[in-house]
């Protein structure tokens, strides 16, 4: 989700942390990114020409254009269990192979055509492959949409360290699972980002980032998120 800078760290995953969250413009995926691209556009257009990104994430704009709305199979609504206010309890791997306990917040609102969802983040991180020897503020945002001709989710990222849009995670559900992949290759080796979503019931859900450099025959978690909502 966020960009490493390529900083070696002394500790149990000096060689997976280097570049571990490296963002490929050319992800290998082609197709499956432009399709899944045109899904995201095709909703988000009509807010960003007229500057209401803010009120497409929280549900309140009209694009005032004819409702196209092709969004209405239930696969569109597998991430609605997400909708609302979450606190968040992170867990997030140190260079010793301890975790680190930090506390954050994050709001999921649709879009109003249905076709995708926005998140607004926020807390406090240290990821010791960019080499934060502290805890540091950060916020993030997400756009997620569903393409019924690749029959996969994107999963599109941004924060203050990286602000635009570069490769997305895409994947699937099955049940109240969900998995997320996204391939690239830093300095001539791959790597395998995977993005874990499990509702666990209506009120708690659970993420998860994990790393593979041998093509997903093992992995290694970085970042845990346990969301409670908010009351």
């Amino acid at each position: 989700m966020t960009k490493a800078r390529g900083l070696s760290s002394e500790g149990a995953l000096t060689y997976e942390s280097q570049h571990v969250l490296e963002m490929s413009r050319d992800n290998g995926q082609g197709k499956s990114w432009r399709t899944g691209f045109r899904v995201l556009t095709r909703s988000l257009v009509s807010c960003v020409l007229f500057g209401l990104l803010e009120a497409c994430a929280s549900g309140t704009a009209s694009s005032g254009l004819p409702e196209r709305n092709a969004c209405v199979s239930a696969e569109f609504r597998q991430f609605d269990f997400w909708i609302g206010d979450w606190d968040v309890t992170q867990e997030i791997l140190q260079a010793d192979g301890s975790w680190i306990e930090l506390p954050a917040r994050t709001r999921i609102a649709a879009s109003p055509d249905g076709c995708l969802l926005t998140e607004h983040w926020n807390g406090r991180v240290q990821f010791f492959w960019e080499g934060m020897q502290r805890p540091e503020p950060m916020w993030g945002f997400s756009v997620r949409g569903y393409d019924p001709v690749a029959g996969a989710w994107s999963i599109y990222w941004m924060d203050q360290r990286n602000s635009h849009f570069e490769a997305p995670h895409v994947g699937h559900f099955e049940g109240n699972h969900g998995e997320f992949f996204r391939d690239s290759v830093t300095d001539g080796q791959p790597r395998r980002t995977r993005i874990r979503f499990t509702q666990r019931s209506d009120t708690q859900v659970d993420w998860d980032l994990a790393l593979s450099t041998d093509g997903g025959d093992t992995w290694t978690e970085l970042w845990r998120m346990h969301m409670r909502r908010s009351r």
